[in-house]
């Protein structure tokens, strides 16, 4: 019934957590928080979920946490967004590890038995505690989030003050600070590595030094094929014109789905393979298409992320980063595993 469809290619999800696995040497906390990255949680965990070294989920807050939970997933999860006073009660109840990173954070676990990591700001501006003295007995984890793990230079010095804050703490069971692109440090005193990106397939940096595997093919069906006259316009504000007579498509797919409104005349779909660009403004539930060449008809479907483009590339063509285009993927969209 649906008109967009999301595919998730299990085998391409496991190669490259193995693939990240076997690189590092070092378990693995998949980043599966804002619905996983737009694809949905429940989807990825259900593929996570019985590999050894995927040690834990992590997540942004309570209520993402507590989901996973009630939907039956059993390995540790970590609250990235630390945890507010009237938010503490779920984590005993849900089985939580919340990341602490600010005294705000302590007084709302006071008087309960959870354990949960402790957060160190060493550049990124952002959560994280910067001088204190953090010492508590139930402290299982120590992190710190690289801000740009593309200019090596800082990243080092980031690595390099987080490991003397780990002077202040008795050996610990998790210590975490690379990311999709941090992996490249190979940090050697962390014990896991926290992966979001690569997970999915998408290259975090130019020169990556594993190979990942596509999983997503993003398709979305056209809903009228049809020629239009020369000096024609296409879409709101007639940003497009027709030059010629020309074979136009409308794909049930826009803005509202995740398709970003900057892709509009610059942007390429494509249908058999070929590219076909976009024409005019991209709207709320459809996008035009030029179909000049091909035999494609009213419910065929057009791939807009997949063998030939990924999230990323197309983020690169709207002026963005991949997550922002995953996140804002619509619920219209059928999730299927595969």
């Amino acid at each position: 019934m649906s008109r967009s469809i999301l595919k998730i290619n299990k085998k391409a999800l496991q190669e490259n957590v193995k693939a990240l696995y076997e690189f590092t040497k070092k378990k693995v906390i998949a980043v599966i928080k804002a619905d996983g990255y737009g694809i949905g949680a429940t989807y990825l965990a259900k593929v996570l979920e019985n590999i050894d070294y995927v040690d834990a989920y992590a997540v942004a807050c309570v209520e993402e946490g507590i989901e996973l939970r009630k939907s039956g997933f059993r390995k540790k999860i970590l609250i990235l967004g630390g945890i507010l006073k009237q938010e503490a009660k779920y984590i005993q109840k849900f089985n939580l590890t919340p990341v602490v990173s600010h005294s705000e954070h302590l007084k709302a676990l006071e008087g309960l038995d959870v354990r949960f990591h402790v957060k160190w700001d060493t550049g990124m501006g952002r959560l994280g505690f910067l001088e204190e003295a953090i010492n508590d007995p139930r402290i299982e984890g120590i992190m710190t989030h690289l801000s740009t793990p593309s200019d090596e230079e800082f990243s080092k010095y980031q690595i390099s003050k987080f490991e003397r804050i780990l002077k202040l703490y008795r050996k610990m069971p998790s210590i975490h600070i690379e990311s999709s692109a941090g992996i490249v440090y190979k940090v050697p005193f962390a014990t896991h590595i926290r992966i979001g990106l690569a997970l999915h397939g998408e290259y975090p940096l130019t020169n990556y030094p594993i190979n990942l595997s596509r999983v997503y093919t993003l398709k979305a069906k056209l809903l009228s094929v049809k020629k239009v006259p020369s000096n024609f316009p296409i879409s709101y504000s007639r940003t497009y014109v027709t030059d010629k007579e020309k074979k136009i498509g409308v794909v049930a797919f826009g803005y509202a789905d995740g398709l970003m409104k900057s892709l509009s005349n610059i942007g390429y779909l494509y249908y058999k393979g070929k590219p076909v660009k976009i024409l005019g403004n991209v709207t709320m539930d459809m996008t035009m298409v030029d179909l000049d060449g091909s035999d494609a008809k009213v419910g065929d479907y057009i791939e807009i992320v997949g063998e030939h483009q990924s999230f990323t590339q197309l983020a690169k063509l709207a002026g963005t980063i991949p997550y922002e285009i995953m996140c804002n993927l619509s619920k219209r969209i059928k999730r299927v595993l595969y």
